[in-house]
């Protein structure tokens, strides 16, 4: 529902943006811009949510939820002015991919040296990873521009609505062919999608494993296709499926976007945890912090994922119960565990020696399990047992910013999959260290000097990013990525707009068209909506 107030005279500030968060920050900016009183609460006591950069030994630094820029969306940069405050971006090397059998699969930018290693395993795929490469980037043209707007209504209940609704049909009908393959992909599963066109179970391994990060949904199911797009759609400003390590970790870019909030006339308080949204006669009025302290607002922007928001946040009464049982049945259960290392050198892969960084170390590594594996392992986490082996994605990011660790030693951060938030049997604060245990023998695997360099590890499991980010479930993309959960359905159906069925509250988050990732686009969005019901100037 919209907002149509005023200025009220027991209201000290226009917004209260619960979350400082890279989208809350990001919000806050463009509302204090265009002459909004805007307090942005943060429980935790420093900046960027999922996006921050902490110690976790003496000496070493590492991002503990995001640790790589790939989707932040040029108004943003541009908006916030983010290179000239010193955001530097190194950008990423090659990804190597790592399989069970040995084997190994390099991708990089230099797509005739992808080709060839390509057509080691076959050259079939070689030929149709060009045309799979052509396809994906001509698709992402044309959706990745609707992340800069909000998703239209389809039932088109206004003028906005109508004009969105042109633009996705000029966009994408113009193209018989582009429609028609947009509709596949949210239909159809990833291991389908890849499956007519490649041959090769590595090379499907090492294109498909993206469109289930996260989620419990395997490569088989129907519409995890959709998803390649989202890989698709990075590009940090070196062009398109550019990404990289944000020099001084991902906290670096929150500090940075809290320093242009502040600029613009925001106020940030840390260490203000909000307990709920206020609210009278239907409409949200202020906040509650946990201290009991109530603070008054015409508005209340929350980036906090949606069932936080409206599970823990509201009142039950206030909502509609169809509306409350469509947020208890949204999809945010996360497969996630998080494990940062330092080491007191640089690990090599085995048949490697020497100290020196080699092309891999600059980008990630990738531990495949074939795709019939991710299936069986996704199929395993629905029933809440931790996959062993897992699929592992790691980097050295102090390969890049030496400044994350001592001299002469390093970080490793390892990301686990589909090991699932509710374990059928134990609890991860019991089991974490076994599971991370388990991690770095199957990475030792085949960077066998590690064990031996490791004098630090931080374990995270699902329950300690819900604990410590505040990700419900775990979850880092507040939700899962699918079909049913995108566009004008996330969070549910009726409200993809930003706006929630309480007047005056608004969802900022990850959990809100265009999803998940560092994108920024879901705070700049909602806070150009609260300037459209605020009949403000829009810039």
């Amino acid at each position: 529902m919209g907002d149509r107030g005023g200025r009220d005279e027991g209201s000290s500030y226009d917004a209260i943006i619960v979350g400082a968060g890279h989208n809350g920050l990001v919000a806050g900016f463009t509302l204090a811009k265009a002459g909004l009183r805007v307090l942005i609460l943060e429980r935790r006591d420093i900046v960027g949510g999922a996006c921050v950069t902490e110690e976790f030994a003496p000496g070493y630094r590492a991002s503990t939820g995001a640790y790589v820029l790939s989707m932040l969306r040029e108004p943003v940069w541009r908006g916030m002015k983010l290179r000239r405050r010193g955001v530097t971006v190194d950008p990423a090397g090659p990804t190597l991919n790592l399989y069970p059998d040995g084997a190994r699969y390099l991708m990089s930018d230099d797509m005739e040296a992808t080709l060839s290693e390509t057509r080691r395993f076959s050259s079939a795929d070689a030929d149709a990873l060009v045309r799979f490469e052509q396809d994906l980037g001509e698709l992402a043209r044309a959706v990745v521009p609707f992340f800069d707007r909000t998703a239209f209504d389809p039932r088109l209940r206004g003028l906005d609505d109508v004009r969105s609704a042109l633009r996705y049909a000029w966009q994408l009908y113009g193209s018989r062919r582009l429609a028609q393959d947009l509709a596949f992909l949210f239909t159809t599963s990833v291991r389908q999608f890849l499956g007519e066109r490649f041959r090769s179970e590595h090379v499907m391994a090492a294109l498909g494993w993206p469109a289930i990060n996260d989620s419990l949904a395997g490569p088989s199911t129907p519409g995890t296709a959709y998803v390649l797009l989202h890989d698709h759609a990075s590009d940090t400003g070196e062009g398109p499926r550019s990404w990289g390590f944000v020099r001084g970790g991902m906290g670096r870019l929150t500090e940075l976007m809290a320093e242009a909030a502040r600029e613009a006339g925001a106020e940030i308080r840390l260490g203000a945890p909000v307990a709920r949204v206020h609210t009278r006669d239907g409409r949200a009025t202020g906040v509650e912090l946990e201290t009991g302290e109530e603070i008054p607002a015409l508005r209340v922007l929350s980036n906090a994922d949606p069932k936080r928001t409206f599970l823990r946040l509201c009142d039950p009464d206030d909502l509609p119960a169809s509306f409350v049982g469509a947020v208890e049945a949204y999809r945010c259960t996360g497969t996630s565990m998080k494990i940062n290392l330092g080491l007191g050198g640089l690990p090599m892969l085995a048949g490697g020696s020497g100290t020196t960084p080699q092309p891999y170390h600059t980008g990630v590594m990738e531990l495949d399990p074939f795709l019939t594996d991710m299936d069986a392992h996704q199929a395993e986490a629905q029933r809440g047992i931790a996959a062993d082996p897992a699929h592992i994605e790691l980097c050295f990011p102090t390969v890049h910013d030496a400044s994350l660790a001592p001299d002469g030693k390093h970080i490793m951060t390892v990301d686990v999959n589909s090991q699932p938030y509710r374990l059928a049997d134990g609890d991860w604060d019991t089991m974490k260290e076994a599971r991370a245990d388990r991690a770095i023998a199957q990475i030792a695997e085949h960077f066998p000097t590690l064990p031996s360099m490791i004098e630090h590890r931080q374990v995270l499991s699902p329950l300690d990013l819900e604990r410590v980010l505040g990700l419900t479930g775990g979850h880092a993309l507040h939700g899962d990525m699918a079909p049913d959960q995108l566009l004008f359905l996330r969070p549910v159906r009726g409200y993809g707009d930003y706006r929630t069925p309480i007047r005056g509250l608004y969802l900022c988050g990850a959990g809100t068209h265009p999803g998940g990732g560092v994108t920024g686009a879901n705070g700049r969005n909602c806070a150009r909506e609260v300037l459209r019901d605020a009949k403000r100037r829009i810039a």
